[in-house]
């Protein structure tokens, strides 16, 4: 027959098993959260470390964001198997048309589009670094081009929206013509042979880019029809 003393040690015992089990149940559930949230901030690290380098200025490789997130090099390369996939993650995903509606005050289509040519050149030189290596990139392996953001499509469209809404169908095809046009000019690649090929400084480039960018629009819209206003 168990003593009331024998009793009460094997209670003790028993509920301190129950609970060093329940802790250690508890403990493996909440591992994978903890790697998680370590993943993500490791993830962070490295984009941070991307944007920070390709806002300075500096040369960019992965083992310098490496060096900048203070990961390994391997590290970096388990999160992202590139560094064009890490530079898109990094610094390709600010909207640029959003910045375009906040600055927009008319609908005259050769200020519109002057002023997204301004604003996808500045955001170029900004971070020019991260913008040569996603071009070189597409350059060397045009199947990846698809994956490149193309601010410029969505820039131009926007600030030639109210005018090709007045020009209806008789002017489609002059504004179609006008688009991949000004596809040409407002882009890095352009800016790039302004600054590397004809030694402009890169204020003076971003300037003759708008220029250019201007003149062919008006001279789009003086040769195009605008649609009747109803009545």
């Amino acid at each position: 027959m168990v003593s009331k003393r024998e009793f009460t040690l094997i209670t003790a015992t028993s509920s301190y098993t129950l609970g060093w089990h329940e802790g250690m149940i508890m403990a493996e559930q909440s591992r994978p959260r903890r790697l998680s949230n370590q993943m993500e901030r490791t993830r962070s690290a490295i984009v941070a470390a991307a944007r920070d380098l390709a806002d300075s200025g500096a040369e960019i490789t992965m083992p310098a964001i490496a060096a900048e997130a203070r990961v390994s090099e391997a590290t970096a390369y388990r999160y992202f198997p590139d560094l064009v996939s890490l530079l898109r993650a990094a610094v390709m995903a600010e909207d640029l048309v959003t910045v375009l509606r906040s600055v927009t005050r008319s609908d005259d289509p050769v200020e519109r589009i002057g002023q997204a040519a301004e604003i996808l050149g500045q955001a170029v030189l900004r971070r020019q670094g991260a913008v040569r290596v996603i071009v070189a990139s597409t350059i060397a392996k045009p199947s990846t081009a698809k994956d490149r953001p193309a601010h410029r499509f969505g820039l131009i469209e926007h600030a030639l929206a109210p005018w090709i809404d007045k020009c209806g169908s008789a002017g489609r095809a002059n504004a179609e013509q006008l688009i991949r046009g000004l596809a040409m000019v407002v882009s890095a690649e352009s800016l790039f042979t302004l600054t590397d090929l004809c030694g402009l400084a890169p204020d003076a480039a971003l300037a003759s880019l708008v220029a250019t960018a201007r003149q062919m629009t008006a001279t789009a819209v003086a040769a195009t029809p605008t649609a009747p206003v109803a009545g």
